[in-house]
């Protein structure tokens, strides 16, 4: 998995991101937030995952609901797999972050995501 350096100003010292597919998701799944302490993707990893429970348990007889659930949560856990170090690194550029070297920004702008310079 490759690495993103960000900055915030000289004094601080750079934050290490990493960047692609998480693993560790797809089995630990709202936990992995947790792991790292970012309690809002924590929440918002576990108020959709009850919510898809939920609704599916409801509408869905009791026996296909469970295979269905477990298929729905196994799918919300590979969509933020591929997406959680993205919206991590999102984060913290609208907090003001930068990066730190010409690799971590050519990897930022082949994604298509876009930061103020300093």
């Amino acid at each position: 998995m490759q690495k993103i350096y960000l900055k915030y100003d000289e004094y601080t010292p750079p934050v290490e991101c990493d960047y692609g597919f998480v693993k560790e998701m797809l089995y630990l799944g709202f936990l992995y937030p947790l792991k790292k302490k970012n309690y809002k993707m924590y929440y918002i990893m576990l108020l959709t995952e009850v919510a898809v429970s939920a609704l599916i348990m409801t509408f869905i007889p009791f026996k296909l609901g469970i295979l269905l659930t477990v298929a729905m949560l196994f799918l919300i856990n590979l969509l933020f797999a591929a997406n959680y170090n993205m919206i991590v690194i999102e984060d913290l550029l609208k907090k003001g972050y930068v990066p730190l070297d010409y690799t971590s920004s050519n990897i930022l702008i082949k994604k298509g995501i876009y930061f103020k310079l300093q």
